[in-house]
């Protein structure tokens, strides 16, 4: 696991352990997510199980808005963060 639990409750700021398996689950799913938008596994840019810090603040961002925003729909008008996910990831992206 390249993200910890400890490390997404920091990132939400939550000091309860009442999610703490609902929160464990978002990190498995925000890793898939982020191996799907980059088109490869992550363990191949691990070093020693490390991964680059630009991947694992998105797999955090990643578990956080899910953690944060549990339904599918938004009732504002939503607008994107720049210089957050995409940003992060853009150059781990391997085009095949």
């Amino acid at each position: 696991m390249y993200v910890n639990l400890a490390q997404l409750k920091k990132q939400c700021n939550v000091n309860v352990s009442d999610d703490d398996e609902y929160m464990t689950s978002l990190i498995d799913v925000a890793v898939a997510a982020v191996e799907n938008d980059i088109q490869q596994p992550l363990s191949g840019l691990a070093v020693e199980d490390k991964l680059p810090a630009p991947l694992m603040h998105a797999i955090l961002l990643v578990a956080a808005n899910l953690y944060n925003n549990r339904e599918p729909v938004a009732f504002a008008n939503p607008q994107v963060v720049p210089y957050t996910l995409q940003y992060l990831i853009k150059p781990y992206i391997k085009y095949t």
